[in-house]
């Protein structure tokens, strides 16, 4: 899944500030429920943060009947965005009941997805169930380098998926996580994602974490190609004001990781086997939605974040930013 924009997610990776999202104050209910709805994904990509992939589906994710619930506690807590990815949300076989639920039920939902199966069929349905918008990964402006990056995928194909959504006319995000083979094609993928109709564009810096810690050495990009990279973003946001909006994140995680101590945006990170994330870049876990009632977790969340154990390890970050390696040695707080 793509830790980007409000949501994250599709299992990947790259270190984003989360537009829009309101910190969670005395809220009652978070704002933004973000569901990896499993880990499996029929992609390998060097860089996913989740380490999903084929064969790679927790062995205790919440089943259909738990999957149902936590969707109708969340709607009954108004909560009023939802968004699904994983590992690929769309290969479950339930997907669409889901979906279906949710949407009949006045959710917003957001899907994050790697765009293979966006079949012209799939996205007419996405699109009849009001799908308020969905995020594709596209990790490259040209098939040698999205191919390199998204193993098993195929990028004519992706394309062709993204064309068939907007045909649909079903609201298009577009994700891009950097590495050293794809920096220099950010213009030419900004200009892509606005020719296939995106109405926004989201990026930030890779994160070293999941299958990116056996990879690192094949994807960090050097300080110069980063600098080159925003240096091309930051046009590309004048050149596209008004038509795309092109989201990214330059400081870092670091810098992320104290605001949110500050202020925590109010959003739970739900993992497939229902247990919930302060954030993805944190590996702090605040309840256990196959036990625990969203309404006690939202409880646990708000006080989590006063816990010390979280501003310890992000002061840690700051002198040993490979700590970001154990996001997956989960913590209760």
């Amino acid at each position: 899944m793509d830790d980007v924009s409000p949501q994250p997610t599709d299992g990947a990776k790259v270190e984003v500030s989360t537009p829009g999202v309101t910190t969670s104050g005395t809220l009652g209910a978070p704002l933004y429920l973000a569901w990896q709805l499993t880990n499996e994904c029929n992609y390998a990509c060097l860089h996913c943060i989740e380490e999903s992939g084929p064969g790679k589906a927790f062995k205790d994710e919440l089943n259909d009947e738990q999957v149902f619930d936590v969707l109708r506690q969340a709607i009954d807590l108004s909560v009023p965005y939802i968004s699904l990815s994983g590992g690929e949300p769309m290969v479950h076989p339930r997907f669409f009941e889901f979906v279906e639920y949710a949407a009949g039920r006045g959710a917003q939902l957001k899907i994050e997805t790697n765009g293979h199966y966006l079949t012209k069929e799939a996205c007419r349905r996405l699109h009849d169930l009001n799908v308020k918008s969905v995020q594709v990964s596209m990790d490259g402006a040209s098939r040698e380098t999205f191919n390199k990056m998204r193993v098993r995928g195929d990028f004519d194909h992706v394309v062709e998926g993204i064309r068939n959504l907007v045909e649909a006319n079903v609201p298009l995000e577009i994700n891009y996580s950097p590495t050293k083979f794809n920096t220099h094609e950010i213009g030419q993928a900004v200009d892509l994602a606005y020719e296939l109709g995106a109405h926004s564009f989201y990026t930030g810096r890779t994160m070293y974490t999941g299958n990116a810690v056996k990879t690192w050495h094949k994807l960090v990009p050097s300080d110069e190609q980063y600098k080159q990279y925003f240096e091309t973003l930051y046009m590309k946001r004048i050149e596209y004001g008004g038509l795309l909006r092109v989201h990214y994140h330059e400081q870092g995680l670091l810098s992320e990781m104290r605001e949110r101590v500050k202020n925590p945006a109010a959003l739970l990170i739900v993992l497939p086997n229902g247990l919930v994330k302060l954030i993805n870049a944190l590996p702090f876990v605040c309840g256990d939605l196959r036990q625990d009632s969203l309404a006690d977790v939202w409880g646990n969340f708000q006080r989590a974040w006063q816990n010390p154990k979280v501003a310890e390890f992000v002061e840690e970050l700051e002198q040993d930013p490979e700590k970001t390696a154990d996001l997956h040695k989960w913590i209760y707080v």
